[in-house]
């Protein structure tokens, strides 16, 4: 069994009023918190993947996640996912143009 010391006003407040001080079901919900937030992540990641796999817009996954396309450009910086992608045949499509 563990021991959960609890020094927080807030939280013990919550303990007492939410959870009618059981602890196990605070730890719980701790854990359900953890897990939706790892889905989202997930879900998230997952998305800026197909993204740069080239299968989704920065827009398409800007309304998927709800949103603005700013804070998707963001969270590709977060994952360290490149927002363009400039490959050698890019560039030389682009340098024949002046010519």
């Amino acid at each position: 069994m563990q021991t959960i010391q609890i020094q927080d006003s807030f939280i013990s407040t919550l303990l007492e009023t939410k959870f009618y001080n059981d602890k196990s079901k605070l730890v719980e919900a701790i854990k359900e918190l953890f897990q939706i937030k790892s889905k989202l992540e997930t879900q998230e990641y997952n998305l800026l993947k197909a993204y740069d796999r080239g299968e989704l817009s920065i827009g398409q996954v800007a309304t998927i996640l709800n949103l603005p396309k700013v804070e998707v450009i963001e969270l590709l910086e977060k994952y360290d996912i490149p927002f363009i992608r400039v490959d050698s045949e890019y560039l030389e499509q682009e340098f024949s143009a002046f010519e």
